[in-house]
């Protein structure tokens, strides 16, 4: 990141609109399959060939989406679940388990070799292909972390690569990597589409709009046809350097309401497709359906500008966790298809890490109680009650969690008014910090890192000048900014620092621990729930699991789907 105020921005947008993906995540592992010759077809598989496991080798899995792509260059992509589907056009160095218990060679022959603290070789395999038959090299994997690294690129992925300091190629087949410091996500940022594998002939040739368009990778398939709107299909590279996948296509077709995506696929018009919490029931009574719930390593909530009073008080923000039950909330916003999160992280995070989340919960996430809040609001001078202004966007899930505190406020004497916004005015009002209370989502992943890192370190303290305008981190609620002499707060951005760079995760957990501590304890935030989505598919599709974890899930190293005759 250089100093200026526009790549700052463009970043903070990257972030912020980061946090509207996790919805749309899982859309990346859904599908469908229809006839090879055109839409609506039953995935009619190629006659007289056979995967060896009872399903046909070919045919067409048709997958959907609420959303379409902007851009098929991993180094620019924005969307999470297009990330999700460029794990078939483009390989990374090493691979994240089906289960999410280990992470292993992928591209790299090895796990990456430490040389010292901050140096690393990795190994490559030899005679992986690229798409237009060339090999894959030491030269184009320096090459595209080089890309991203370089500020006049203006990479969207650069933020998350912002740990190295180079990548060279050591010989043909290894790469050296040297670190600014030690990274405890290093091994799993290298399984991630941010770490994707290029062709450096190919992306030099075309210039990154056209490569954009026109994609060349390693990945089991490869762009066919991209009709922006419509749908995207890929077909099978037959010299993927894992094994030939089973399936002849994949097309992911353009279907914004869930309940439509539902329908087509219970007609047979697809083979997988998002299940709306209203449909849960009508999905599990399907024979011809198999459905799974995935966690989505998300944080949902609405969050108080404590740059602007009466929220820069502690006593008030404090009093309007007395004024909500948090589980009416996740009724009313996501239902069966969500769970509580605690310490601004999904409970899995939790239970994973071994936090003492349950502590949390009777510590600072109260039981709804008036008067308690009535005795805050008057020890904190605001007994009279006072104007407020809450924004949010049209999306059910966040108005009504608006609405809901809106309700109880009133009860209390606040007036608080509810405005509506679009996500271009909800960006806009992050930037400027115009705002007193709005609605934030973040998909921060399975370490906490991926929260606390992007949400709560005090970016005062990073090593590039902020622009004359900044505001603070929004989703902090502004806390750093608020109280810039707060001991409490410093330590705690230390806290977060540090974690990132320790191997041990024994002493990653004690530094997590006392800075959630540390901001629970401001109240920054209402933390309500964190997502699952449901996720159902055809019986006809075999070899198929879709997980948290699993990249490309329709063929990768431990599995190859196909579809049945």
């Amino acid at each position: 990141m250089t100093g200026n105020n526009d790549t700052y921005l463009d970043r903070r947008r990257f972030l912020t609109m980061s946090a509207l993906g996790g919805a749309t995540a899982l859309a990346g592992c859904g599908g469908q399959t229809t006839n090879p010759d055109g839409p609506g077809g039953t995935g009619t598989a190629d006659p007289g060939n056979t995967d060896g496991n009872g399903g046909a080798k070919g045919g067409t899995f048709v997958n959907t989406t609420a959303e379409d792509a902007t851009t098929l260059d991993p180094r620019m992509n924005e969307l999470a679940w297009v990330n999700g589907m460029m794990h078939y056009l483009f390989d990374t160095l090493l691979a994240v388990k089906p289960d999410g218990s280990d992470i292993v060679p992928h591209l790299a022959k090895e796990k990456p070799k430490k040389q010292d603290e901050t140096t690393y070789t990795i190994p490559l395999k030899q005679g992986v292909k690229f798409h237009n038959g060339n090999e894959l090299t030491a030269e184009d994997v320096a090459y595209s972390f080089s890309w991203v690294l370089d500020p006049k690129n203006k990479s969207t992925n650069q933020e998350n690569l912002s740990f190295v300091e180079s990548v060279k190629a050591s010989g043909d087949y290894e790469v050296t990597f040297n670190l600014k410091h030690p990274y405890a996500l290093f091994e799993l940022t290298l399984a991630g589409m941010n770490a994707a594998i290029v062709p450096k002939k190919d992306a030099e040739k075309k210039g990154q709009k056209k490569f954009a368009q026109k994609p060349i990778g390693s990945g089991p398939f490869q762009l066919k046809e991209w009709k922006s709107g419509s749908h995207l299909t890929l077909e099978r590279f037959d010299d993927y350097f894992l094994k030939s996948p089973n399936l002849k296509q994949i097309k992911y077709r353009v279907i914004p309401k869930a309940e439509v995506q539902f329908v087509e696929l219970a007609t047979g018009n697809v083979h997988q497709a998002s299940v709306p919490k209203t449909l849960l029931s009508k999905a599990q009574g399907r024979k011809n359906l198999q459905m799974k719930r995935i966690s989505q390593f998300d944080y949902n909530g609405l969050i108080f500008n404590s740059l602007h009073e009466p929220f820069g008080n502690r006593k008030v923000r404090e009093a309007m966790q007395y004024l909500v039950d948090y589980d009416q909330m996740l009724q009313a916003t996501k239902g069966k298809l969500g769970k509580r999160s605690y310490g601004f992280m999904p409970l899995e995070v939790n239970k994973a890490w071994d936090f003492p989340w349950q502590e949390w919960k009777k510590k600072y996430y109260p039981d709804k109680d008036h008067e308690k809040a009535k005795q805050l609001l008057d020890e904190a001078g605001y007994g009279d009650g006072f104007d407020v202004k809450m924004s949010t966007h049209s999306s059910g899930k966040f108005k009504n969690m608006a609405i809901i505190l809106q309700n109880e406020m009133e009860k209390v004497g606040i007036n608080a008014e509810v405005q509506e916004v679009t996500i271009g005015q909800w960006l806009n009002q992050l930037d400027t910090g115009e705002y007193d209370v709005t609605f934030y989502g973040w998909s921060g992943g399975q370490d906490p890192d991926g929260f606390y890192y992007y949400l709560f370190r005090n970016l005062r303290n990073d090593d590039s000048p902020l622009p004359d305008n900044y505001v603070g981190n929004a989703s902090a609620g502004m806390l750093h900014e608020a109280y810039p002499n707060s001991e409490k707060l410093k330590k705690a951005d230390e806290n977060v620092r540090k974690a990132r760079e320790l191997q041990s995760r024994d002493e990653r957990r004690k530094l997590y621990v006392q800075a959630a501590e540390a901001f629970q304890s401001e109240f920054p935030h209402i933390p309500v729930y964190s997502e699952q989505s449901a996720t159902a598919w055809s019986t006809k599709v075999e070899g198929y699991e879709p997980t948290a974890f699993a990249a490309q899930p329709l063929c990768n190293q431990w599995s190859n789907a196909s579809l049945k005759n």
